[in-house]
């Protein structure tokens, strides 16, 4: 539950209201629903060939993450967007005149590339729940085709040990094989099981190394690396972690000959965010700018890639937009770091597969940077504030479709924060109500928590009514002012 997680915003103890009142406002920050690990955006790197060359089962309908030189299509978001409208014409046809037969299946499963990694989570999952039967009742290759893709979507949607079933289930029909491992290893590590993930990632390592000597090797080296870097950043390693991270990036570059490859950016994104983990504590103060310069380089060149490869809607240039805004934040650019964040908001707010814990962290790191500004004397600047307003619609849109309770009051006390900052006082004074009702709701085991939060709330609402009492009050006398002074001139 995300109660147990609650942070506030530092030194600052005032209520929100109060800073409000000074125009310097410091309010605690709203808390993120749940801890969550910190690489949801490398998911896709689950993509890699399930071996596909190892046996005929394993023939695999995995998603085009590279440019090939056997025709494949490059990875760029507009051609995508032209085959996946073609493919999924084809397939509906298909589908009605022949029914889910061979040949409409090997259609939905090139169609399926195409969804994957355009991230239509929904649709995917929607489709499968139909395929997925009736491959395995073929059995075979179809089966295992069927089930691999299962897999990869619901990992997308963060349903990781479902995942992690199915990547087993696999195994028990196939055996191991080097990507098969890689994408356990990825899946064992977001369910926080280092010791299983870094098994499968070593596992994957020997496979890849017996490969090697034989002269065929078919797995995912690259990926491996990644997958074993990211275990040691969890573990505190970042150094090792670094040189891992790096090589895996050289390895894809290597492999894109020049071309755009989203695996690229996806490995960048790890490389920058370690590298700002390492300077934090660096004493030597030009080492330091130098790794933030360096991860600011990486996150511009990887929100640019994902923008070509993904599309500029696309979840994972969200999260390349949320390191970016970090890295902005650490070399002191807050104003770049603002608009990486908003951008970041609204991704969030309109993804396929929505997760309210994203779009917290990200709503927080917002709030951050502007407060940062508001610390350094540049003051609120409440037409930004208004501008997010059309985001914060969006995602209270998708809050409402929510089992409604304390995270859903979480973020309707974070969006009544913005709308008090926006001026909106009768907009946060229906939000904070909200929360509140649905805070008092929490079990009594968070009772000493979940006071505080009302009490907050209960505060800033106080001086929202204030605010609208006072503007009632104004437009009366302006009104009372106005009708005098027509009086008189018509006595006249």
């Amino acid at each position: 539950m995300w109660l147990s997680s609650c942070r506030s915003c530092g030194s600052c103890s005032l209520p929100a209201a109060q800073h409000l009142e000074e125009s310097t406002p410091k309010m605690s920050s709203t808390p993120a629903p749940r801890d969550i690990t910190s690489h949801m955006s490398s998911s896709a790197l689950l993509a890699a060939q399930l071996s596909g060359e190892r046996t005929p089962a394993t023939s695999s309908s995995a998603v085009p993450e590279v440019a090939q030189e056997s025709g494949q299509m490059e990875e760029l978001v507009e051609l995508q967007l032209v085959e996946e409208v073609r493919l999924e014409k084809l397939f509906w046809e298909q589908k009605a005149q022949r029914g889910l037969d061979e040949v409409t299946l090997d259609t939905f499963f090139k169609l399926f590339d195409m969804w994957i990694q355009l991230y239509r989570l929904n649709k995917c999952r929607e489709v499968l729940e139909e395929v997925v039967p009736v491959c395995e009742a073929k059995g075979g290759n179809w089966h295992i085709k069927a089930i691999q893709a299962l897999a990869f979507t619901v990992w997308k949607q963060s349903n990781f040990a479902l995942a992690a079933e199915l990547f087993q289930k696999i195994e028990a029909l196939v055996g191991p094989s080097a990507a098969l491992c890689e994408n356990m290893g990825h899946t064992y590590s977001s369910l926080g099981n280092y010791p299983k993930a870094s098994e499968y990632f070593r596992m994957g390592l020997e496979i890849l190394n017996q490969e090697d000597q034989s002269g065929r090797t078919v797995g995912d080296r690259a990926g491996m690396l990644l997958g074993l870097g990211l275990i040691e950043d969890r573990q505190g390693h970042h150094q090792e972690a670094l040189t891992a991270v790096q090589e895996s990036q050289d390895l894809y570059r290597a492999r894109a000959n020049g071309k755009p490859s989203s695996l690229i950016a996806k490995a960048g994104m790890s490389v920058a965010k370690i590298l700002l983990k390492i300077a934090a504590s660096e004493s030597d103060a030009a080492k330091k700018r130098s790794m933030e310069e360096e991860a600011v380089r990486l996150g511009e060149e990887n929100v640019a890639i994902f923008e070509v490869t993904c599309g500029a809607d696309s979840p994972l240039t969200a999260s390349a937009l949320k390191g970016l805004g970090e890295a902005y934040k650490r070399r002191g650019r807050r104003e770049d770091a603002i608009k990486a964040y908003a951008k970041a908001y609204l991704l969030e707010a309109l993804k396929d597969s929505f997760d309210l814990v994203s779009v917290m962290e990200v709503h927080n790191e917002l709030f951050d940077a502007h407060l940062a500004q508001i610390t350094a004397g540049v003051g609120i600047d409440r037409k930004a504030f208004k501008s997010y307003l059309s985001t914060v619609e969006k995602v209270l849109a998708r809050v409402k479709l929510m089992p409604q309770d304390a995270n859903a009051g979480a973020y309707y006390k974070a969006a009544g924060e913005f709308m008090a900052f926006a001026e909106d006082y009768a907009g946060a004074d229906m939000l904070l109500t909200e929360a509140i009702r649905l805070f008092k709701a929490e079990r009594h085991d968070k009772e000493e928590l979940v006071g505080r939060l009302i009490v907050t709330c209960q505060e800033l609402k106080d001086f929202c009514t204030k605010q609208l009492a006072a503007a009632c009050a104004g437009g009366s006398s302006g009104s009372s002012s106005s009708r005098g002074s027509r009086k008189k001139k018509g006595g006249r």
